[in-house]
């Protein structure tokens, strides 16, 4: 993959969820900035100072949930590309998350489809 300089935020409640993607994306060779959030709140604290090219959205999390936080998104930085990342695979939810402009990535995640997610354009 050509190497590219892009700016990453990861918002998912779970550590380690955050930490498996973020050993997938360094697999991909990729010149990131990864910023991290684990709620809607801190990810919104994080687009006050840093606006990402990409973000990808756990759905579950306490407070507000993914999908919430995409329309935020959505609405003070629209050109952020996001894909809600997520275990629930409810056709509902994957049908929500596409009317809102978001791709929509199965847990468990692979690097491949992160890698085909992040290069597209």
């Amino acid at each position: 993959m050509t190497k590219t300089l892009l700016s990453l935020l990861l918002v998912d409640d779970s550590r380690i969820a955050r930490l498996s993607l973020k050993r997938q994306l360094m697999s991909l060779g990729l010149e990131l900035t990864l910023l991290e959030a684990d709620s809607a709140d801190t990810a919104e604290a994080v687009l006050a100072s840093t606006i990402p090219d990409i973000a990808l959205i756990d759905f579950n999390m306490p407070g507000r949930d993914g999908l919430q936080l995409a329309e935020h998104i959505r609405q003070h930085h629209p050109r952020v590309r996001m894909a809600l990342v997520t275990a629930n695979i409810q056709d509902a939810l994957a049908q929500r998350a596409r009317q809102l402009g978001l791709a929509f990535l199965p847990k468990p995640t692979t690097a491949e489809q992160l890698g085909a997610f992040i290069q597209q354009e």
